[in-house]
């Protein structure tokens, strides 16, 4: 019987039935591989640096600054960009701190050193140019500089510790080299160079003794915008960056008292600006271990 009434109705077409089957399976391995590279990015971010270094907002029409390469938002990273290598902070820092001071800190009253001291003493020791894009990452501070090579970025954290004896011993990637040297007054100096990060193609750590350490990063690209890295020149020599980090003001403890007053309140409303007890912590993390905070756009 139900032969029979079947064989009374009209035969369904399946014309374009396999191709439409193949076609959901198709949208529905996208909608899987989505997942997975949502879940994977999610778990690299805390690795990045970009820092850069680690590392700033997407650019809006005002300059906010983008956070380190592969941030966007309010201090939270969402891409990869810069490179593939980083600074690795274990390479270079021990915990261990050394009780000499090769570059001690001008006399005078100090105060805590906060991330708008860094700053501020960033824009101060820069030549001369235009600034903008500030930015800050615990005891860590970012600007933009355009001066006589044009448009670039550069970032400066200080870190509590003291340079890893051997950091220039140990193995690095085919696209990293590393270079040790000592200034007269017996401050270690490593260079590092990344030929495929454009957020740390060029950074120098300077051992100023007593627990500080100073890092200067020189790129080649500006901070990740929400799609690229815009490429760019550096926007100061190393010799200039090195006397950067070798300048005596800088210190993860404190620093000149009336330059962290006045950078108070000049970045007073930078978010990102920390203080005190926090900017220590952050101090003690290490290099790329925090976030860069957005910030909006200035000019000195």
């Amino acid at each position: 019987m139900f032969r029979d009434e079947m064989s009374a109705q009209a035969k369904p077409s399946f014309d374009g039935l396999a191709e439409e089957v193949l076609s959901q399976g198709r949208r529905a391995r996208r909608a899987r591989t989505a997942k997975i590279a949502s879940a994977a990015l999610v778990a690299a971010v805390p690795t990045l640096t970009g820092g850069g270094h680690p590392a700033l907002a997407g650019q809006a029409a005002q300059g906010a600054v983008p956070k380190s390469a592969g941030d966007t938002g309010a201090g939270t990273r969402t891409a990869p960009a810069g490179g593939a290598h980083t600074v690795p902070a274990a390479a270079i820092l021990t915990t261990v701190t050394s009780p000499d001071s090769y570059i001690p800190q001008p006399g005078g009253a100090k105060a805590p050193t906060s991330s708008a001291a860094v700053l501020a003493e960033l824009l101060k020791l820069l030549p001369p140019g235009t600034t903008s894009h500030y930015a800050f990452d615990g005891l860590g501070a970012q600007t933009y500089f355009d001066g006589a090579s044009g448009l670039g970025m550069i970032r400066v954290s200080l870190f509590k510790g003291s340079v890893n004896p051997s950091a220039c011993a140990s193995a690095v990637p085919s696209d990293m080299t590393r270079a040790c040297s000592t200034l007269p007054g017996g401050a270690s100096v490593l260079t590092t160079r990344i030929s495929d990060n454009c957020i740390e193609p060029l950074v120098i750590d300077v051992d100023h003794g007593d627990g500080t350490v100073v890092e200067i990063d020189v790129a080649t690209c500006l901070a990740w915008n929400g799609h690229s890295n815009p490429p760019t020149r550096m926007a100061i020599t190393a010799a200039q960056a090195l006397q950067i980090a070798a300048d005596p003001a800088w210190g993860t403890s404190q620093m000149d008292a009336a330059l962290v007053r006045a950078a108070g309140s000049r970045f007073a409303d930078l978010p990102g600006n920390t203080h005190d007890a926090v900017s220590t912590e952050a101090a003690q993390a290490g290099p790329s271990a925090g976030t860069y905070r957005a910030a909006a756009s200035a000019g000195s």
